[in-house]
C-alpha cells in the first residue's frame, strides 16, 4: 500500500548509545490505529513494561503526528506523546498544539521513540535527514524562553525551527513536569517532562523541507474551505476567537462546580472578573493561533501592577485559571497572570501545580501547617505572591516545595490528611467538580492517565441536556466521549477545532489526505481498541476496580452552596453500569470476549 499523506517513517533515538535510526511506517499502521494516541499506545504497549520505573532507563517517549499532520485540514496541529507516568504509575499520554508536530511532518517523520538516558545533558537536533545529538550544558539550568532562543540561536535563528524543551522542573525530577512547545504549548499532563528530564534530554529542535503530498488536493481543498466556512459561523467557535476557553468561567462558575480553594466550594463571587468578556476587556491585546487553526482561542495578554510589574504571556487559559487562579483563591488578574508564567517558565503542568496549592493552603488554612511547615510563606487562599514563590520552590525542589514536589497524594500522606489530596491515580483534578456534572465522576475514575478532563469532557453535554446531576445513564456519555476523544487525538485534531470539523469531515480527510476510506464503524472499532490497550497497560500493572476511585470530598460532602448545593456522588453504581457497556468485569477488568474481539488477546 502506498504511504499517500503520511511520511511513513518514525526516527528512533537511543540516548544511552547515542545512536539513531529510522524505520518504516506503513499506512496500514494508520488504518489500524489512526494516528497519534493510537500509534503511542501501540508502541508503549509494544516496548515498555508495565513495571518499569518511570524514570528509569526503560521508559520511553513515544511522540506520533496524525495522518494529516502538515496539510490542511483544520485544526490538525495536535503531536501525542505517550510515556509511563512518574506522578500516577500509570499509562499516559499528553497532546501539544501548535507547530512543532506539522514541522516533524516537514522533517519526514510521523513519529519519535526516545529511547535509554543520557549520561549528560543534550538536545535532540533534527533537521531534515541530518539528525544529532548535541551538548545541552549551556542551557541546562534555563527556563523555557531561555531554552528555546539559545538553542533557536546556536542553530541559525530559523523562524522555522520549533523546539520542544523542559525547564528546570523537569531537570530537577518535579513530578509533573511538563514538556513545552515553542514557549507556550505545553505536553501538560502526567509528568512527560519529568521523564524527559531523567534522560538527560534538554530539547528536541526540528526543521523540515519536505513537501507532504496528499491523495486529492482539489477535493481536501474543497473540504478546507467549507470546514472554515463552518466555523466562522458556529456558535462555539466564534465564542472561543472571542474569549478563548475562558468563555467557559461563567457557565461553570454559575452552575456552581468551578474549582474553588481546593475544591471545597464550587463559586466564587470574585470569579466574575475572570468571566470572558471581562478577560477580554482587562488583559488581552491580541489573539494568536496553532498551525491550521481557523478559530484562533489562544489570548496574548498583560498587566502591570505595583507589586509584579509588568507580566506579559500567552495565556492562561481556562485549566490554568481555575486551578492556579481559583482553586487557590485568587480573585485578580495581576495574581493569575504571574502564577501562570512563573509556572510556564519553570515548567511544570499547571493542573497539578495549582491542585498542590491548593492543598497546602487549605492545610494551612486549617492549621494542620505553620509558617514553620511553609518556610514562612503565609499560604492563605488568596496569596498570589506566596503562590508564586511556592512555584518557584517546588520547580527548584527547596523547603515545602520538595515535599509538593512529589505530588498531592504524597504530600497529604505526608502531612497525615490524605482524604485533602484531591486526586484520582495521583493525578489532580481537572477544573469541574463532579458533583456539579456526574458524568465527569466517570471521566475522572476510569481515565488511564488518572484525573484529566480531556478523556471524556462531558460536562457540556449534561449541562446542555439538563441531566448534570443525575447519574443514572451517564456510562453510555462518557463511554461515547471516550471513544471519540482517542479518535479525534489520533487523528490530531484540536477539541475546540471539531467545531468545525465534525466525524464525517475527518473521515472524508482521512480518504482526501490517505486515499484509504476508513468508515465510521472502523473508526469507532479502532478507537475502542485504543482505550483497551490503555487500560490494559495499567491492568497488568495491577490496576483494578480499587484505583478507579474520588477523594472522599465527593462521595461524602455535599456542596454547601451555589447551584449545585447539596450534591454528592454515589460512584459505584455508576462504575458498575459504566463497566458493563465497556465489556469490562465487575473488577473493571477488560473481558477475554472483549479483547479476542479487539484483537488484544494475544
Amino acid at each position: 500500500m502506498n504511504n499517500i499523506g503520511i511520511a511513513g517513517r518514525l526516527l528512533r533515538v537511543n540516548l544511552s548509545k547515542k545512536t539513531f535510526i529510522t524505520e518504516e511506517l506503513p499506512l496500514e499502521m494508520f488504518i489500524e490505529y489512526i494516528g497519534g494516541r493510537g500509534l503511542s499506545a501501540y508502541y508503549l504497549n509494544k516496548e515498555v513494561s508495565p513495571f518499569c520505573d518511570p524514570l528509569g532507563e526503560e521508559n520511553k517517549l513515544i511522540f506520533f503526528n496524525g495522518p494529516f499532520a502538515g496539510t490542511l485540514v483544520p485544526g490538525n496541529n495536535k503531536i501525542n506523546v505517550a510515556f509511563k507516568s512518574p506522578i500516577s504509575n500509570t499509562y499516559s499520554y499528553s497532546l501539544a498544539g501548535g507547530h512543532f508536530g506539522p514541522e516533524l511532518r516537514y522533517a519526514g517523520y510521523d513519529g519519535i521513540i526516545i529511547e535509554g538516558k543520557s549520561e549528560e545533558p543534550v538536545y535532540l537536533w533534527i533537521d531534515d535527514e541530518k539528525i544529532e545529538i548535541r551538548s545541552a550544558a549551556n542551557v541546562w539550568g534555563k527556563d523555557i524562553k531561555a531554552t528555546d532562543d539559545l538553542i533557536r540561536q546556536e542553530l541559525g535563528a530559523d523562524h522555522n525551527i520549533h523546539v520542544a524543551c523542559i525547564g528546570p522542573a523537569g531537570e530537577n525530577l518535579v513530578k509533573y513536569a511538563c514538556i513545552t512547545a515553542d514557549v507556550y504549548r505545553e505536553f501538560g499532563r502526567g509528568g512527560c517532562g519529568t521523564v524527559m528530564g531523567s534522560k538527560g534530554l534538554k530539547a528536541i529542535a526540528v526543521r523540515g523541507s519536505k513537501d507532504v503530498a496528499v491523495a486529492d488536493p482539489k477535493g481536501l481543498m474543497e473540504l478546507t474551505e467549507r470546514a472554515y466556512a463552518a466555523a466562522a459561523q458556529n456558535a462555539k467557535a466564534k465564542i472561543r476567537r472571542l474569549h478563548g476557553t475562558n468563555e467557559l468561567v461563567e457557565h461553570i462558575n454559575n452552575a456552581g462546580f468551578l474549582a474553588t480553594n481546593n475544591f471545597s466550594e464550587g463559586y466564587a463571587e470574585a470569579s466574575k472578573i475572570f468571566e470572558g468578556a471581562s478577560f477580554r476587556d482587562s488583559v488581552v491585546y491580541t489573539d494568536a493561533a496553532c498551525f491550521a487553526c481557523p478559530i484562533a482561542c489562544s489570548k496574548n495578554c498583560k498587566t502591570e501592577s505595583d507589586r509584579f510589574g509588568n507580566v506579559q504571556l500567552e495565556g492562561p487559559e481556562f485549566e490554568t485559571l481555575a486551578l492556579l487562579g481559583t482553586n487557590c483563591g485568587l480573585t485578580n488578574w495581576e495574581d493569575v497572570l504571574k502564577v501562570s508564567e512563573v509556572c510556564d517558565a519553570l515548567g511544570m503542568d499547571s493542573m497539578s501545580a495549582g491542585g498542590c496549592i491548593g492543598l497546602a493552603m487549605e492545610c494551612f488554612e486549617k492549621g494542620i501547617l505553620t509558617v514553620q511547615d511553609t518556610d514562612g510563606l503565609e499560604l492563605n487562599f488568596g496569596n498570589g505572591a506566596a503562590e508564586a514563590k511556592l512555584l518557584e520552590m517546588i520547580a527548584y525542589r527547596q523547603g515545602i516545595g520538595a515535599i509538593l514536589a512529589e505530588g498531592p497524594v504524597y504530600a497529604a500522606e505526608k502531612w497525615g490528611v490524605p482524604d485533602l489530596a484531591i486526586h484520582s491515580k495521583g493525578m489532580a483534578f481537572a477544573a469541574y467538580d463532579p458533583r456539579g456534572a456526574k458524568g465527569m465522576a466517570l471521566t475522572y475514575a476510569t481515565s488511564p492517565k488518572g484525573a484529566h478532563h480531556m478523556v471524556a469532557p462531558v460536562f457540556g453535554g449534561e449541562m446542555g441536556a439538563g441531566t448534570r446531576f443525575e447519574e443514572a445513564g451517564k456510562e453510555n456519555m462518557v463511554r461515547g466521549t471516550q471513544l471519540n476523544f482517542a479518535a479525534v487525538d489520533s487523528f490530531g485534531i484540536c477539541a475546540t477545532c471539531q467545531n468545525g470539523l465534525p466525524r464525517p469531515d475527518q473521515l472524508a480527510a482521512f480518504k482526501l489526505v490517505t486515499g484509504y476510506e476508513l468508515t465510521e464503524a472502523k473508526m469507532l472499532f479502532n478507537a475502542e481498541r485504543i482505550f483497551n490497550m490503555e487500560r490494559m497497560f495499567n491492568v497488568k500493572n495491577g490496576f483494578s476496580r480499587k484505583e478507579d476511585t474520588l477523594p472522599k470530598r465527593f462521595t461524602q460532602e455535599t456542596m454547601s452552596s451555589g447551584e449545585s448545593k447539596g450534591q454528592k456522588v454515589d460512584l459505584e453504581p455508576m462504575l458498575d453500569a459504566y463497566y458493563a457497556v465497556m465489556g469490562w468485569d465487575n473488577n473493571g477488568i477488560p473481558t477475554l470476549e472483549t479483547l479476542a474481539k479487539l484483537g488484544l488477546d494475544k
